[in-house]
């Protein structure tokens, strides 16, 4: 029997249609929310926020870099390549503004992945601090000045141990995690600081590492989302052909931060950025404006991970021009050669006044006819591919070694010039009228001149004219006509020829010293006597010369009285094949036709005569050469040996080339004279003659 509230079949099955409709509503109302939901979304996506949002999924970080134009080659005057570029990569960085804590774990894998590759960053803290036992190197205040977070910290750490300012960068103001080991941490500070103090921006990235090697390149360019704000690119490097044989006069090239202080006033106005690499000395120096060309401007375009989505070559860069040097490569190499032998040789020379210390020196060769110098050598030499790698301790080593490796002898070593300053005192008392050409003076050992009793190391000489007093480098003799001829003619004919001023060559050069009644007064407040005449006119007291100095006079006395301007450089040639020689520039001694012939004479008795004091370094060849030795006594007389010279020109009768040689601790200028002979046998391909 059915119960009061059974429901029929006829009334079940409404109730189930009833509940199917319920559940359908209850579906569609959910879909239609949905729906509502989706397509308000949609809506704020394409019409309400549809361009902020386009621009973000479209957004490229635009930059612009430097593109470096190739510096100019050199060559010596035969077109023999000295120096030159090759293409290398390089490692920017732009700071992206990521947290600390990210950056530092990026930047030591970045450290891991040079160091793997065998490449290296550059790191001004490395010559600061040394991690090894924790001490300064240098510069302890200023690295403290740049890491102090607070401006109290700073007075804190100027008395803190190194290991405490250590930890202070580290903890403070890098923020490097304690997981690292100290010297792990060290290579996180390195980069740090560099960015804390060449901070970069878009248009001006950091140069953080370069001439790296490929695989480090490709990592970084396949893997770039881990390295964000690292960007690489390629550039010309300087490269050196045994460039060690011309070290002095080619110089070397340095990062413009490193060696001009004033470079962040002035340099940006030339162009120059703080990672520029620049002539420091030598033609590089000289020349850095013809050499260094134009850079380049491109504009990047790169996405929000770092790769490049596009580049537009804004300005071309424009190359440097290239140099060709008045030296003969060949002439030089023999050159360094011979100085380095036979300063070997001096050194081991049995002799009274030889305490075997002869270990420097420096030669010139030039041409009598048009001031070009055709060899300049200064040892001991180097090799300026040292600088362009930056190994500072290299570097410190090279700058700072008490041989002077980097002096350039030849035109900043000044030297009492001794006997070879003969010629001009001789020229000078001709020019005056103290003597004739064939005026006969009395040499005997012992002579009273100026008050003082004077003694003539060639002994008696009894009468002697001057070609005999220049042949065999009587004192006596010149002690006589320089006391008569008197200082202030002396000084004229010295400034005529060119003493005490400079050459006027390219690089840098010394101006030596000239002994005169002002150079005594003004340097040690004393007046001039008599005596000093005397010691002036034998090429000692206050005279010192450069080499590039004596071979100047020398040609001029050979060429018949031309005073040229040295100069090393023979044409530049712009990228365009345009050329642009070097003037040749020079001015009248104003020495007559028959004072210098008077001199000549002497000169060539020198190498020829038989008491000449250089015959023996000349007695087979085939011309006769004009020459003049010169031993001169430094301060340290009777605990060093004297510094020995020659100068000389050839073939006597029609000068080609005039030579300069200067032996620090030399023992006697006659020592000095094969040395000549070598260049001039170079010179003239006597080789095969000689043999």
């Amino acid at each position: 029997m059915a119960g009061k509230y059974d429901l029929s079949e006829e009334e079940k099955e409404k109730k189930k249609l009833k509940d199917i409709k319920r559940r359908y509503i209850i579906y569609l109302i959910i879909i239609i929310l949905c729906c509502a939901v989706f397509l308000r979304h949609l809506v704020n996506l394409q019409i309400v926020n549809g361009q902020e949002y386009l621009d973000t999924s479209t957004k490229r970080i635009v930059t612009r870099g430097v593109i470096y134009a190739n510096r100019g080659n050199i060559y010596d005057r035969n077109g023999i390549p000295i120096a030159g570029n090759r293409m290398g990569y390089c490692i920017e960085y732009v700071d992206t503004e990521m947290p600390s804590d990210e950056k530092n774990e990026m930047l030591y894998k970045f450290v891991k992945l040079l160091e793997q590759n065998g490449d290296t960053y550059k790191s001004t803290l490395r010559s600061i601090f040394n991690i090894n036992d924790y001490t300064f190197k240098v510069n302890r205040e200023g690295l403290i000045k740049q890491i102090s977070v607070r401006d109290e910290d700073e007075k804190l750490l100027m008395e803190a141990s190194p290991k405490e300012v250590f930890n202070y960068m580290r903890e403070k103001t890098f923020g490097i995690d304690p997981k690292y080991t100290d010297e792990e941490a060290f290579r996180i500070m390195e980069l740090r600081y560099e960015m804390l103090i060449k901070p970069a921006t878009l248009e001006n990235p950091l140069l953080i590492a370069e001439d790296v090697s490929i695989e480090t390149v490709s990592v970084l360019e396949e893997r770039n989302s881990e390295f964000p704000g690292f960007s690489t690119f390629t550039k010309p490097f300087r490269e050196y052909y045994d460039a060690s044989v011309i070290a002095h006069v080619l110089g070397y090239m340095g990062n413009i931060g490193s060696y001009y202080e004033e470079w962040s006033q002035k340099y940006p106005e030339l162009g120059y950025t703080p990672n520029d690499i620049v002539g420091v000395s030598g033609i590089e120096f000289a020349m850095e404006q013809e050499l260094r060309g134009i850079n380049g401007k491109i504009r990047k375009e790169v996405d929000t991970e770092g790769r490049l989505a596009s580049y537009e070559v804004e300005v071309a860069p424009t190359p440097g021009k290239d140099i060709y040097l008045t030296i003969d490569l060949n002439l030089q190499k023999t050159a360094l050669e011979s100085l380095e032998r036979n300063i070997e040789i001096i050194r081991n020379t049995d002799h009274r006044d030889n305490y075997h210390d002869a270990n420097a020196g420096a030669v010139v060769a030039m041409d009598v006819k048009t001031g070009e110098i055709l060899a300049m050598v200064s040892y001991p030499t180097f090799d300026p591919s040292v600088f362009l790698e930056g190994d500072y301790e290299q570097i410190s080593y090279l700058l700072n070694n008490p041989d002077n490796i980097t002096l350039n002898r030849a035109c900043n070593g000044a030297y009492a010039p001794g006997s070879t300053y003969k010629p001009l005192v001789a020229i000078a008392a001709l020019e005056s009228g103290v003597i004739e050409p064939e005026t006969v003076i009395y040499c005997p050992y012992k002579k009273e001149i100026g008050g003082l009793i004077w003694t003539n190391p060639e002994g008696d000489q009894k009468w002697i004219n001057l070609e005999k007093a220049l042949a065999t480098s009587s004192n006596m003799f010149f002690f006589q006509i320089g006391f008569e001829t008197g200082i202030d003619n002396i000084v004229k004919w010295a400034k005529n020829f060119g003493f005490g001023s400079k050459t006027g060559i390219e690089i840098s050069e010394d101006i030596g010293s000239l002994a005169s009644k002002e150079y005594k007064k003004k340097y040690l407040n004393e007046g001039w006597v008599p005596a000093d005449t005397c010691n002036a006119s034998i090429g000692q007291l206050y005279n010192a010369f450069t080499p590039i100095q004596l071979v100047n006079y020398v040609a001029s006395i050979a060429n018949g009285g031309k005073l040229y301007t040295p100069h090393l450089v023979r044409k530049k040639v712009d990228y365009q094949g345009n050329v642009e020689e070097t003037e040749i520039k020079y001015r009248e001694t104003g020495a007559k036709a028959s004072t210098i012939k008077a001199v000549k004479k002497g000169m060539v008795a020198v190498a020829n005569s038989q008491d000449g004091t250089a015959v023996s370094a000349f007695k087979d060849f085939p011309f006769e050469v004009a020459g003049k030795t010169g031993t001169a006594e430094t301060a340290l007389k009777g605990k060093h040996s004297s510094n020995a010279l020659f100068v000389c020109y050839a073939p006597a009768d029609d000068p080609e080339i005039a030579v300069a040689v200067v032996v620090e601790k030399g023992v006697r200028g006659a020592f000095t004279a094969p040395i000549a002979r070598d260049v001039l046998m170079a010179y003239f391909n006597l080789k095969d003659q000689a043999n």
